[in-house]
């Protein structure tokens, strides 16, 4: 059986970690149509987990995005730099193939959950593509710009973000790359 989904007001922040609320007030003040936030939904924290929550809610994989916090070496050896790839969750970043080529670096790894959470202000399992540090390099599968509903996290475990996928034009330092998702059945 699957669960309604309530489309609930963001403005008051309750349902978004802080930096996640700041940026979309950031893009709001900077010209972004309002109209491309949609709202935020309530889930339980163990329900956050996407191979979860999508069968749950009756949410395709498709309409669903997953970011992945990476750590980026320049060399073997050269101390990591953090970078991000978001994509829907009917795919897998390609870690190891697009994005190490399109941030031209020599390793990618899984960045440890505790420096991530650290670094971004949001929880594990919670993570959102929208709020990350401006300094990260952000790729995005330049085909979630024609998701017209697409959730997302929210920077904590209990509910989902839900954007138009038009706003990651919106952000800034965002890099479209196409393919950054590779069907999970062909990883």
């Amino acid at each position: 059986m699957t669960m309604a989904l309530e489309l609930l007001d963001w403005h008051d922040g309750d349902l978004l970690a802080a930096p996640v609320l700041n940026a979309l007030n950031a893009l709001i003040a900077a010209g972004t149509p309002e109209s491309r936030i949609l709202g935020v939904t309530l889930n339980s924290d163990e329900e956050s987990d996407t191979d979860l929550w999508c069968p749950r809610y009756g949410v395709p994989f498709a309409s669903t995005g997953n970011v992945v916090v990476v750590h980026t070496h320049k060399t073997r050896k050269a101390p990591p730099d953090f970078a991000a790839a978001f994509v829907t969750a009917d795919t897998r970043a390609d870690l190891n193939g697009v994005v190490k080529h399109t941030l031209e670096v020599s390793k990618v790894s899984f960045a440890p959950i505790d420096a991530a959470v650290e670094a971004t202000g949001m929880e594990s399992g919670g993570m959102s593509p929208i709020g990350l540090p401006a300094q990260w390099p952000l790729l995005v599968d330049q085909h979630i710009l024609s998701v017209p509903k697409l959730y997302i996290g929210s920077g904590i475990r209990p509910s989902k973000l839900v954007v138009d996928g038009a706003i990651f034009a919106d952000i800034p330092g965002v890099r479209f790359v196409s393919g950054l998702g590779r069907p999970r059945a062909e990883l």
